[in-house]
């Protein structure tokens, strides 16, 4: 059985993931920026349709 993650680097990302009910697996400093962190996640298509909502929903409200 395989363990697939995603990394995912932007934190407003992040937050809307796990506002959204999904648990993040872990957090680490960025190794090619000092001053960002990255976030693992599971990958899943629920996962997958959870970022595409979000930025569904950011470029309707910034726009």
């Amino acid at each position: 059985m395989e363990n697939k993650t995603i990394v995912i680097t932007q934190s407003r990302m992040a937050g809307w993931l796990m506002f959204n009910r999904f648990h993040k697996l872990g957090e680490k400093m960025d190794l090619k920026d000092a001053n960002r962190k990255i976030f693992i996640f599971k990958d899943s298509p629920q996962l997958r349709r959870a970022m595409e909502a979000y930025t569904n929903f950011k470029d309707k409200v910034i726009s």
